[in-house]
């Protein structure tokens, strides 16, 4: 009979996990990476540009993030994210630091430009192997 309760609790134990996030039978995570437990896999825009004048720096800084598959940060994330146009009205250029080093799985962009005036820019997110992200739609003005 005991040895039947014990098997009840340790699959009740089993059944308590999380295995979308491998927090294991006490909740401790078993495998590297963020702090969701896993490497990251995408990007995601978490401040978006907003509308700025021509040749002027964003007034807020752009920011992206390296995800795992649940949409956790990946704080060992430290690869290089890049920005480019992804749509690009009026043929303007990208200004500032457009590529940095992601910390603790963050990147941010905090002096980019864009020299013409148009509606419509879209920036694109990229680094290495990581699904890319874009941003949503914004304006440069005169």
């Amino acid at each position: 009979m005991r040895r039947m309760t014990m098997a009840v609790l340790v699959l009740a134990a089993l059944a308590a996990c999380n295995p979308t996030v491998d927090e294991g039978i006490f909740g401790i995570g078993s495998s590297g990476g963020g702090s969701g437990g896993g490497a990251a896999t995408h990007l995601v825009f978490t401040a978006q540009p907003v509308t700025t004048q021509a040749t002027a720096a964003m007034a807020s800084s752009v920011i992206v993030q390296a995800e795992d598959g649940v949409g956790a940060v990946d704080t060992s994330y430290s690869d290089v994210i890049t920005l480019s146009f992804s749509a690009n009205p009026d043929g303007g250029s990208l200004g500032g630091n457009f590529s940095v080093n992601a910390i603790n799985g963050v990147a941010t962009f905090s002096n980019l430009t864009v020299d013409k005036a148009d509606t419509g820019y879209v920036l694109l997110a990229v680094s290495g192997a990581l699904t890319t992200a874009t941003s949503t739609k914004f304006t440069i003005t005169p």
